[in-house]
């Protein structure tokens, strides 16, 4: 027999493999590399899992020759395109989060910029173009967001400073095609790498590790959850015309992805009303719809159950609210967001740049400036963080009385769902104390807008309970701004012979981190 045999520690050399195969937890790249969303745009822009903005004269344009999406700018300063997934892609702790992309900059420009990465306007990592100098007349550099001490602030380090490949860095030709790649890991002190692909090969050019950073004690961005994100902005006025091109892209979790493990709870009928009646001749009336709230934290404010104020907003400016009293803590809210609007109306979103004991001053979290609507006297408010977490359909539960035709209706970014008279109700005060979500029972007339995306006929007399599965439906998701949540609709249509009472019920996860 063979005795045990004990190396001592002195005599082993620890194995490190170089960056380019392994993983932002240090491991060898092993495991299973899991696209979890991709796209191409051969036949349009994909305008049901992208979104766009633009501002100014910005366009935004499908090139069908090339496969590829062309963002323009004019020579104007305040011009801007973004094109940002619907999806915030959740992060996972012990997994690396990846994304791969082509992207052609074009010219670097003085006031121009051009960013491509992980990130919206809170926190993300990302490639910048920006104004070229002498030492770098590319204008390249790599940027860490982060709004974890209140307003955004952006890290940005030159090419000049990148710590990777130096030869590889400063051969690259940024007026060319390129294919890019960002990589990180969260934890809040994770590794975050901004790459190329050459030759088929992934070259790090610069690498950014938190942990152990001397007075470092924060985490690099306030969450791991995030888009990807095309983005073109005119500071000043700029000397030409530019485009930014771009084409497939894919983000992948190195570890393969967990199944999402959000709560799951059933939005359905009111208790007191377990069936609607849907008159003969109707056409897609909304008996059910959900959506998520617009905040996602419910810090303060007027119509979430923190009173703030004995009253609603007393006064208002463009870009400044007024509250009853002095009910707020000098500073406590500058970079949180606040929620405005009518009862019931879709509300305006706005970053909190300063506030008083009872007044908040408010810019636009996408453009800057002033908001898009300014607040109205009497108006409702909540301030918060924006709700950037989703709601995965997984089953409908549904009877009727009479023959009709059942459809899922859902909202897109160009085709909002339009509802008359609905009353959205907090699942939180009907039992579901942490659900996220809201459900209106009490719309009428006639769905408008959305997409449908599925449909099936119930059958007449009463026959009993149908249960259709919803898991090939996309999650839902809110917009970029942060204003306008997706709704799902339940919606139905009888022909001229029946009314109908129909029930439904709809399953759900949601999933928030």
């Amino acid at each position: 027999m063979t005795a045990n045999l004990r190396i001592p520690t002195a005599n082993v050399n620890q194995i490190i493999p170089v960056s380019e195969v392994r993983d932002n937890l240090g491991r060898l790249r092993t495991s299973r590399h899991q696209n979890i969303y991709d796209a191409d745009f051969e036949y349009g822009p994909q305008p049901l899992r992208w979104e766009g903005l633009t501002s100014g004269s910005g366009t935004i344009t499908h090139l069908p020759g090339e496969g590829g999406v062309r963002m323009r700018l004019t020579t104007t300063s305040g011009d801007v395109t973004i094109r940002q997934t619907r999806p915030y892609h959740r992060y996972q702790p012990g997994k690396s989060m990846f994304m791969a992309g082509a992207i052609t900059f074009g010219t670097p420009q003085t006031n121009h910029r051009q960013r491509v990465g992980f990130f919206d306007d809170s926190n993300g990592v990302f490639f910048e173009q920006t104004d070229p100098t002498t030492a770098n007349p590319s204008g390249i550099g790599v940027v860490i967001r982060s709004d974890v001490g209140g307003l955004p602030v952006d890290t940005r380090t030159d090419l000049t400073a990148f710590n990777g490949n130096p030869n590889i860095a400063s051969q690259i030709d940024w007026t060319t095609i390129q294919m890019v790649w960002i990589e990180y890991a969260w934890y809040g002190a994770g590794m975050i790498r901004w790459g190329v692909y050459l030759d088929g090969i992934p070259y790090v050019l610069h690498q950014y590790a938190r942990g152990n950073t001397t007075g470092v004690t924060k985490p690099w961005a306030r969450t791991g959850n995030l888009p990807v994100r095309y983005e073109q902005r005119n500071v000043g006025a700029v000397g030409l015309q530019n485009d930014f091109l771009h084409y497939g892209v894919s983000v992948v979790v190195d570890g393969g992805i967990d199944d999402q493990r959000g709560f799951t709870y059933s939005y359905g009928m009111a208790a007191a009303t377990p069936r609607r009646t849907v008159a003969l001749s109707s056409t897609r009336f909304p008996v059910l719809s959900i959506r998520n709230r617009v905040m996602g934290t419910l810090e303060a404010g007027n119509t979430t159950g923190v009173t703030l104020s004995t009253g609603a907003i007393t006064a208002v400016s463009a870009n400044t609210l007024t509250v009853t009293g002095t009910p707020m803590t000098a500073s406590a809210y500058v970079g949180r967001f606040v929620a405005y609007g009518a009862a019931g109306a879709t509300p305006t979103v706005a970053r909190i740049t300063a506030n008083t004991t009872s007044v908040l001053t408010l810019a636009d979290p996408v453009l800057g400036g002033n908001p898009a609507a300014a607040p109205v006297v009497g108006n409702n408010y909540t301030i918060g963080l924006v709700n950037r977490g989703q709601i995965l359909p997984r089953q409908l539960l549904v009877s009727s009385t009479a023959l009709c035709i059942i459809e899922i209706i859902v909202s897109t970014p160009s085709s909002p769902v339009t509802l008359t008279s609905p009353t959205f109700t907090a699942l939180s005060t009907l039992g579901s104390t942490n659900s996220f979500a809201e459900r209106d029972v009490v719309a009428t007339g006639s769905v408008s807008g959305g997409e449908v995306v599925m449909a099936f006929t119930a059958p007449a007399g009463g026959s009993g309970l149908q249960a259709i599965d919803l898991s090939n439906l996309f999650a839902l998701f809110n917009n970029i701004r942060g204003g306008a949540p997706d709704i799902l609709t339940v919606a139905v249509t009888t022909p001229s012979a029946a009314a109908s009472d129909v029930g439904a019920h709809l399953i759900c996860q949601e999933a928030m981190s």
